[in-house]
């Protein structure tokens, strides 16, 4: 299965629990809003009317009340009044000092007073039975109109109860209204009938009051089990997200965490090998377990490893006779500056196997060969470690450069010099192995080693036809190092180098200067050094007969004979050994008898290679 299905397959799921936890809320928001509709439209607009029945009704009774509290006080103004008229004044008004006219007005206007309250009493009374007829017939209306727009089964039935009770309600409160009209007549009349007639009303109330009652209960129970079930509902789709929820999230992580491993299990086994590759361990091989994007990577880094690994057969097999960082360079990238020539500062190094004539006459030609061959690897060793490349071997020679890119630029003599020296310490470990390589004890040949080292300006790059190219280096710089290789023969030295490789190189070595000479081919002198070993490296004996050799020279260069043919002889008897000094004393010799050329410049001309 495709990775895009995986994923998918994971969102659907997630999507059904999702969508059904909404369907559900969904559900029982609906219950919800039809219990909540019952209340907004119906049962709370029905309370509120019932609410004012209860109000007008007890509103009817206060105005009884105050009527029966009027009507006495009036018949107690009428009474007085009708004492001060027969003569007879009331003890309670004989007293004080105000007149009796002034409290019979005073009784006038007080009598006339509550007649116009008993007035606006009675038309309230009147009014109130008006307003609650009026509600009765309002929620008599809300309720049989309700009865089938209810929304709830509970709200129909409750809705049916409450009918008989209003009707109940408005027949009770016609009654008490004709017993509070009968009452309030009886009172103007003192109709001995008025003690019944109060008996009768609080009997009506009461009944009244029982039936309101009732249809407040009916009314609250349902309004409170709408509540309860409105919560319920709420609590239930609540409980439901979240255990979809819950339940939606731990699947997701599961069945995530499960294609996320089955993609992360590859994945690591990918980089495990791509580290592999980039160690250099082209062996391995991933198995694709899985048909996905991933399997089909994996299959891809297969064959990248099997191209990658014959690359590698192909470089290990050129690189024998091609410098393998070449080789990596061609192939990596064909249009890099490995392949155009290219004008560079370049440090050429000559090897030679001295006395190479002579020894190869004793062997035979395999015998040769594996001699050349244990030669060659060990001398070649410090040369590519030290970064330079190995242009070509020309029997017992060794060629070799070194410039950028395969070293930094300004370090081309400091490397080369180094390798030269090192090749030269390690002459001694391959004349220790000539009694095995030749199978004698006694009577070994003379082994030694000539290196000559030019640096300079030189063209760098792929030259050769467009069927057989080479990498090389060409230039006066290579014919330079060739002739300083050749030069050490004259001078009886291991290592030569130009003016210009000591210069590049004095920072970390000490050198000797031995000539300023014209090689064979030039017209140009040149300066040439013996690297003696690394600064802090030589010995200070060393150091001092360098400085007694080169004052020698000087006075060699400058045509005082006596003085440089003393100095000599003063460095031959410091070291018998030098063969650089004993070819002085010959040119010394040579002078004295012959005498010096008429056109002298200090310069010494090579005529031989």
């Amino acid at each position: 299965m495709k990775i895009p299905h995986k994923i998918f397959g994971v969102a659907i799921l997630v999507f059904v629990l999702m969508g059904s936890s909404i369907l559900y809320s969904t559900y029982k928001l609906y219950q919800v809003s039809k219990e909540v509709t019952d209340l907004a439209e119906i049962f709370i607009p029905l309370s509120d009317q019932i609410a004012e029945i209860d109000l007008q009704i007890a509103q009817q009774e206060l105005h009884v009340e105050r009527l029966e509290k009027h009507l006495t006080t009036v018949k107690l103004i009428d009474e007085e009044l009708r004492e001060l008229d027969s003569g007879l004044v009331p003890e309670h008004l004989s007293t004080g000092s105000e007149p009796l006219s002034v409290k019979r007005k005073r009784l006038e206007t007080e009598r006339t007073a509550l007649r116009e309250k008993i007035a606006r009493e009675e038309e309230d009374f009147v009014s109130r039975e008006a307003n609650v007829d009026a509600a009765i017939k309002s929620a008599e209306a809300i309720v049989a109109e309700a009865v089938d727009a209810s929304a709830t089964i509970e709200g129909q039935n409750t809705l049916k109860t409450l009918l008989p009770l209003l009707q109940s309600v408005d027949q009770q409160h016609s009654n008490l209204h004709a017993q509070m009209t009968l009452l309030i007549t009886a009172f103007r009349q003192d109709s001995p009938m008025l003690f019944e007639l109060e008996q009768l009303i609080e009997e009506e109330e009461d009944q009244l009051a029982q039936n309101m009652k009732a249809t407040w209960e009916r009314i609250a129970h349902f309004t409170e089990n709408a509540a309860l079930q409105a919560e319920e509902h709420e609590r239930q789709a609540l409980i439901v997200n979240i255990v979809l929820a819950a339940v939606s999230g731990v699947l997701a992580l599961l069945l995530s965490g499960l294609v996320i491993r089955g993609m992360l299990q590859p994945l690591r086994r990918l980089m495990d090998g791509t580290s592999e590759v980039e160690a250099g361990d082209l062996s391995g091989e991933i198995i694709a377990g899985t048909r996905d994007e991933i399997g089909d990577l994996t299959r891809s880094f297969n064959n990248m490893v099997l191209e990658l690994r014959k690359t590698e057969e192909i470089k290990d097999k050129f690189g024998q006779y091609v410098d393998p960082r070449v080789v990596s360079g061609l192939i990596g990238d064909p249009n890099m500056e490995l392949v155009n020539g290219e004008k560079k500062v370049a440090s050429v190094f000559f090897a030679d196997f001295a006395n190479f004539t002579g020894i190869s006459e004793r062997f035979t030609p395999g015998g040769l060969v594996k001699l050349i061959n244990r030669y060659l690897a060990i001398m070649s060793e410090p040369v590519t470690r030290h970064h330079g490349l190995i242009d070509k071997y020309i029997g017992d020679a060794i060629m070799a450069f070194w410039a950028p890119p395969f070293c930094t630029d300004g370090d081309q003599a400091s490397l080369a010099v180094t390798a030269a020296l090192e090749d030269n310490a390690l002459i001694e470990q391959f004349r220790a192995e000539l009694p095995d390589l030749m199978g004698l004890r006694k009577d070994l040949p003379e082994i030694g080693m000539r290196i000559g080292i030019a640096t300079g300006e030189a063209v760098v790059g792929s030259i050769g036809s467009e069927r057989t190219k080479n990498y090389t280096v060409i230039g006066d710089t290579v014919n330079l190092g060739s002739r300083l290789e050749g030069a050490n023969k004259v001078y009886g030295t291991d290592i030569l180098v130009c003016k210009r490789t000591y210069e590049m190189a004095s920072a970390s070595f000490e050198f000797r200067k031995i000539d300023d000479l014209i090689v064979a081919g030039k017209t140009e002198p040149v300066s040439i050094y013996e690297p003696l070993g690394a600064v802090g490296a030589v010995p200070d004996q060393q150091i001092a007969y360098r400085d007694q050799f080169e004052q020698a020279l000087a006075a060699f260069h400058a045509g005082d004979w006596s003085r440089a043919a003393s100095g000599f002889i003063e460095c031959r008897k410091a070291n018998d050994r030098d063969r650089a000094t004993e070819t002085y004393v010959r040119r010394l010799a040579l002078i004295k008898r012959h005498g010096a050329p008429a056109d002298w410049d200090g310069v010494w001309r090579l005529d031989s290679k």
